[in-house]
């Protein structure tokens, strides 16, 4: 052991700069590791501290076990009656409060100005000379005609909780708790939501359920419970509402119209000598067979269900993301350096086994040198985590509500990282080493480990076998259970990998005599320099290539899959210019010529639709079983002339039909009761043409509709089109839009004014013009004759014209779509880069190995007329060729990468369902190879440089010591 231990420094004193370089890559890896992992560290040591604030003075709450939300102003879950009488008289109980809990839309009203600042106010007055409100008053707005939209994000309404509890459940921040058992209408506001639509005690807000409104009096404010790690983030499904505006029953009775309104949920306290595991025990048998199901909900349970949310979820599985790209970085990395030392040290290997040392003592050997690079990797990952750690809590302590330091996961997955990456680096090199033979300590060493044909095409094969095997998997063989999807995931992804990286000798070889030719005349070399640069030490050049397309790679299919996701939520050309919305009181029908005419709009596109989100009678797409963004249980049905929207020489909506036609679909939606659906709510649904379905009054859930499927369409970007515009009610998920005639609608849902108008646009119309008009227009038919439409109240993606018209174009959709995806995808994307820049350590390494072993040649070139500054070009080509290789097999991996997972997102994510067509982002793909090459080339300048310092009687002295 002390000669190994002496040969082992010993090489570490020859070979300084590459150990350092090694070690420093590892330190990288593993950094990473520590960085991410301590952000999810971070949030889940805060649920605790979350569960305790959320439940206030209750130790349970009692809610259904599983909750199904619908669609419209009646909720769903309803707890029993005779379940809440009976717990309350349990002799464990000190108080039971039973909460109605509801979505609605809430408005400041309008304060009243005080004498003294009606100056101040006067700025603030429309152009007719009334005063406008900060919540009526027109955003500011940015950007050219079509691409404008407010300033600002408004908050979500909290939800209307009515509540018969006598005490708050949380400390009172100002003000007075409501009287539970009057009838005033008063309520208390959580101080988030109070901060959030400014409002404090005294002021009045107005409240509206579809067509039922109510203005009340906040006479008090609640402690907001404490977000986790700064931002809204990950809240328990189930449970009390974080965002709330308690008021008593009388008025959530008025609101919700219903009497008493159904129980949402019941929080119980319990008396101190009760014995909170015992008392859920008895409960849990008796709960659990209701129908549906109840649970009672602690602290702890609180926590498990944050723990399964789809953020922690998303957190968690970044961290393990994180953990496995630095592995594999840290094995690439360490197997390029070992590989290449037992490259040079073959004679070595060759004397010390011909003077009695064993292949086991050998391989022991390789072992020690790859643990030692991965304890250093290790030990200084966690110290620079910690540093980097310490000094952001200290720069920006806002960013951490607590002591962050290095977890018991962050410091055994960052172990992980580095040892088993330094483990399952050693295994190959140390059979090279230990397969040496005495006999070679006689021979010259050679300086080339290329591959045979034979081998390279038994690896090409096999490795295009593997490859194929994921896509077999995903669109020939599609799971039937969502529980499949690791196993799919596993199998899939990891043959996929396996085969690119077989792939590799045959990349590196047609690279090198495909490109190599194209960039030795680039950099003006003579094309036999670099005929065998890379596949003469094929094994070297393997690892560094690999190692970059480890990043790479990742960041290409990060961006195809991101971009093949975005295409179908993304407004086609279908989507008319411009959607109005008159969201007060609405337009009637002797008006439509007025607002077909304003200046700006083609007066013969213009036309008027009936829009209404229904519920389905039928869960057509099994939403229950798995909710999806197309698997709902809702649907948004436009109406729209038939003739002039669909089946015109030119109409509105050019709608392209998978099946059916323009011409039948438009004579049966006028007389058939028919309706056009998209491809995937058909698909989802098992509709085909002449089938039906029923849809719900939102009104009277026990009157339904039903509808024909006359045409199937292809309708991209209708999701977030329904969403942004206001077609669909927010905070609402719909499976589909669908057309039908207006009349039909009109008459079904009993719109007596319209709404919403669709329409085309002059070249040169002028947002600001239009919607002065309209404004001008809407104020003619202002006032409340029809009760205003409970939909069309998001306020992104639109822009405002006073309280009443709201205008969405199909290019500010589309813009603020693209904005915000790819802020999303950069940000999946950053990861991957990170692990490409530690990579460029490993080429520096390989680039440097690279010259040491052929610097006798390089040496005699030099003595034979090679410039100084031809070495140093072709020292960059053959950097420039390893990046070439990376970008190619980067660009093969993330294609097929992307397209597999969006086509495994159909099953697995929420956002499938919605048929992704495989999108390549040349620009983004184009920048990861830019900085890729770029890379690539910086690695390559200190050694040209160093080596061109030398001087030719050193090189052919060097040289000559090295054979």
């Amino acid at each position: 052991m002390k000669l190994i231990l002496k040969l082992l420094f010993g090489q570490i004193h020859c070979h300084p700069a590459r150990f350092l370089l090694t070690a420093l890559s590892i330190v990288a890896a593993s950094g990473v590791v520590i960085w991410v992992v301590s952000g999810y560290d971070a949030l889940t040591a805060q649920f605790d501290d979350f569960s305790d604030d959320y439940l206030g003075r209750y130790q349970f709450v009692l809610a259904q076990a599983e909750i199904q939300t619908g669609v419209g102003a009646e909720p769903e879950i309803m707890l029993p009656a005779e379940i809440i009488q009976e717990m309350s008289q349990d002799e464990s109980v000190a108080e039971l409060v039973s909460e109605s809990q509801s979505r609605i839309q809430m408005k400041p009203l309008k304060k009243r100005v005080p004498p003294g600042k009606r100056a101040a106010a006067k700025s603030d007055s429309s152009p007719d000379g009334k005063s406008q409100s900060a919540a009526t008053r027109k955003p500011d707005t940015k950007g050219p005609p079509g691409r404008r939209g407010p300033s600002f994000i408004p908050p979500l309404s909290p939800t209307l909780v009515g509540t018969n509890a006598v005490n708050p459940p949380y400390p009172m921040k100002t003000g007075r708790w409501i009287e539970p058992g009057s009838d005033a209408r008063e309520a208390v506001i959580r101080s988030g939501s109070a901060a959030a639509f400014n409002v404090t005690v005294g002021d009045q807000v107005h409240l509206q359920q579809v067509n039922r409104e109510l203005d009340v009096t906040i006479v008090g404010i609640v402690e907001q419970v404490r977000s986790i790690g700064g931002f809204r983030g990950p809240s328990p499904s189930r449970g009390p509402a974080q965002s709330a505006l308690y008021v008593p029953v009388s008025v959530a009775e008025i609101v919700l119209g219903k009497s008493p309104p159904p129980i949402t949920i019941s929080q119980i306290r319990l008396k101190e000598t009760a014995q909170p595991a015992e008392f859920k025990v008895g409960w849990e048998s008796r709960l659990s067979s209701q129908t549906p199901p109840l649970t009672l909900m602690s602290t702890s349970d609180i926590t498990e269900d944050i723990s399964n949310s789809r953020a922690v979820s998303g957190a968690r599985s970044q961290a393990w993301s994180a953990t496995g790209i630095a592995l594999l970085a840290a094995l690439f990395i360490i197997f390029t350096a070992l590989s290449m030392g037992v490259n040079e040290r073959t004679r070595q290997f060759a004397v010390l086994r011909a003077v009695s040392m064993t292949p086991g003592q050998i391989g022991l050997l390789i072992g020690l040198e790859s643990l030692l690079l991965g304890a250093i990797g290790w030990l200084g990952g966690l110290a620079a985590g910690w540093g980097i750690l310490k000094l952001m809590q200290s720069a920006q302590p806002t960013l951490f509500t607590q002591e962050t330091g290095l977890g018991q996961w962050c410091i055994i997955l960052s172990g992980i990282c580095a040892f088993g990456g330094a483990l399952a680096a050693s295994v190959f090199p140390a059979w090279q080493a230990m397969r040496v033979s005495p006999l070679e300590a006689m021979s010259a060493r050679s300086t080339t480990t290329g591959i045979s044909r034979g081998l390279l095409t038994t690896l090409t094969v096999i490795g295009l076998i593997m490859i194929a095997i994921n896509p077999i998997l995903i669109f020939f063989w599609p799971m039937q259970h969502q529980s499949q999807y690791a196993i799919y995931a596993a199998l899939g992804y990891s043959t996929m990998a396996i085969g690119f990286v077989l792939l590799a000798p045959i990349t590196i070889t047609i690279i090198e005599r495909v490109l190599g030719l194209l960039v030795a005349r680039a950099l003006f070399l003579d094309p036999r320099l670099l005929s065998a640069e890379l596949s003469s030490n094929l094994w070297r050049t393997l690892g560094t290539c690999v190692a970059l397309t480890l990043g790479l790679g990742l960041f290409v299919s990060t961006q195809i899959w991101g971009y093949s996701m975005l295409k179908p939520f993304v407004p086609g050309e279908w989507v008319p210019d411009l959607l109005v919305n008159f969201k007060e009181g609405g337009i009637p029908d002797n008006a439509f010529q007025t607002v077909a005419h304003v200046d700006g709009f083609r007066a013969e596109t213009c036309l008027p639709l009936a829009v209404e989100q229904t519920k389905l009678k039928e869960d057509l797409t099994g939403s229950k079983e798995r909710t999806s963004v197309s698997r709902q249980d809702s649907i948004v049905l436009i109406g729209v002339d038939p003739e002039r929207g669909i089946n015109a020489a030119n109409p509105l909506l050019k709608l392209r039909f998978v099946e059916g036609d323009p011409q039948t679909a438009a004579e049966q939606m006028k007389h058939n009761r028919a309706c056009i659906i998209p491809d995937h709510f058909a698909t989802e649904a098992n509709l085909t043409l002449g089938d039906s379905f029923e849809v719900l009054l939102p009104e009277d859930p026990n009157k339904a509709f039903r509808y024909e499927v006359a045409g199937i369409v292809d309708l991209p970007g209708w999701h977030w089109m329904t969403k942004l515009s206001g077609l669909r009610r927010r905070g609402d998920r719909a499976a589909a839009m669908v057309f039908a005639d207006i009349d039909t609608v009109r008459q079904d849902f009993d719109f007596k004014k319209i709404n919403f108008f669709w329409t085309q646009t002059e070249a040169h119309a002028s947002l600001d013009e239009m919607g002065n008009s309209l404004q001008k227009i809407a104020a003619t038919y202002s006032g409340k004759a029809q009760p205003t439409n409970y939909q069309g109240t998001w306020k992104i993606g639109a822009t405002n014209f006073g309280s009443a018209v709201r205008i969405s174009t199909r290019q500010g959709v589309q813009d603020l779509i693209h904005n915000r995806a790819d802020g999303m995808i950069w940000g999946m994307s950053q990861l991957p880069l990170v692990t490409l820049l530690i990579a460029g350590l490993g080429v520096l390494n390989t680039i440097m190995a690279s010259i040491r072993a052929r610097i006798w040649n390089i040496g005699v070139m030099r003595a034979v007329g090679l410039s100084r500054s031809a070495l140093a070009r072709l020292i960059l080509a053959e950097s420039l060729l390893v990046g070439l290789v990376a970008c190619c097999l980067s660009l093969g991996f993330g294609i097929m990468a992307g397209w597999c997972g969006a086509g495994i997102s159909q099953y697995v994510s929420f956002f499938g369902g919605l048929h992704p067509s495989l999108v390549i982002p040349w620009k983004q793909i184009g920048l990861g190879f830019g900085i890729t090459l770029f890379l690539c080339l910086t690695a390559a300048l200190w050694p040209a440089f160093s080596i061109c310092r030398m001087k030719l009687l050193h090189l052919l002295q060097s040289g000559r010591s090295a054979m």
